[in-house]
């Protein structure tokens, strides 16, 4: 009888794959945050902060020649996908920082998938200020009044800001108006948010094989049971089988699988149960998929 075996390694299939999941937030939901940096403020720490860890590198020095600076730490790694636009950070001290936590976004923000609305300026038509990710890190509004390109609002004319995927980080730095009554400066107070979160779930594919001469018995000492005409009581002890239990017909259920790690076999690292019993052929293998999320 077998109580342990060895999983074959090569046949475990471990892949992963990426879910999204689309998150609508307001100023009220938990966690959520709106830093104002207003020009000339005493207390700029946070403009300070962002200056170094997203726009400079560090440099105190910043060139207005360098219109493209080098992409930021969520582009770095993928080269391809085109320039985020930082100049109109250092031309506007002034700017309004959303912090959205990570519970919200899992791994980043999926590019392309942020929409940000204001609830509380709208036009004298009646229309919100909506503004939008380019896939690239550059925020833009998709019905601003004054529009500086004649070719698309997406065009980095039109830029009004930076979002940082993987940091949950969206910074409006644009002071101009976006109508006739209602600056950028004015926005971030109470506004909507909604976005796609990114999720990778690794999968990890374990095959257990039974062989038919394999684990045909159980451990369970309820199938036990005293010599006929005995009075002495079941117990752990007790040494015989029921007669019910040992014809040749009769055959295990499986109820559980347990993975355990090599050399350690007290406590399962994995605990598998079946949706309902499955009974153990002694004619056959028998195959059992067992799946793990992470």
């Amino acid at each position: 009888m077998y109580v342990f075996g060895e999983i074959d390694k090569s046949s475990t299939i471990i892949e992963n794959n990426v879910t999204h999941y689309t998150q609508n937030l307001t100023t009220a939901s938990a966690g959520v945050q709106t830093k104002k940096i207003v020009s000339g403020s005493i207390n700029n720490n946070y403009w300070q902060s962002l200056n170094v860890m997203f726009y400079t590198s560090g440099s105190s020095v910043y060139g207005t020649e360098l219109k493209f600076s080098a992409p930021s730490s969520n582009l770095v790694n993928q080269p391809t996908r085109g320039e985020q636009f930082l100049t109109k950070y250092h031309n506007y001290p002034s700017s309004s920082l959303i912090v959205v936590p990570s519970q919200y976004y899992g791994e980043k923000i999926k590019e392309g998938s942020f929409t940000f609305t204001d609830l509380n300026n709208p036009d004298n038509d009646g229309n919100n200020p909506i503004i939008r990710d380019d896939g690239r890190g550059n925020l833009y509004s998709t019905n601003a009044h004054h529009s500086q390109s004649t070719t698309a609002a997406s065009s980095s004319d039109n830029y009004v800001g930076n979002i940082f995927y993987d940091k949950g980080l969206a910074v409006i730095t644009e002071t101009g108006s976006w109508s006739g009554s209602v600056d950028y400066s004015d926005l971030a107070t109470n506004y909507t948010l909604k976005f796609d979160s990114y999720h990778t779930i690794t999968t990890h594919e374990y095959n257990v094989t039974l062989l038919p001469q394999h684990y045909n018995l159980t451990m369970n000492y309820s199938i036990r049971n005293v010599l006929s005409g005995s009075s002495e009581p079941v117990t752990l002890g007790t040494q015989y089988v029921a007669s019910t239990f040992s014809s040749s017909d009769w055959q295990p259920y499986i109820t559980t699988i347990n993975l355990y790690q090599d050399g350690d076999y007290d406590t399962p690292v994995i605990q598998a149960t079946l949706p309902k019993p499955v009974r153990k052929s002694d004619k056959i293998n028998t195959r059992f998929k067992i799946k793990l999320d992470l």
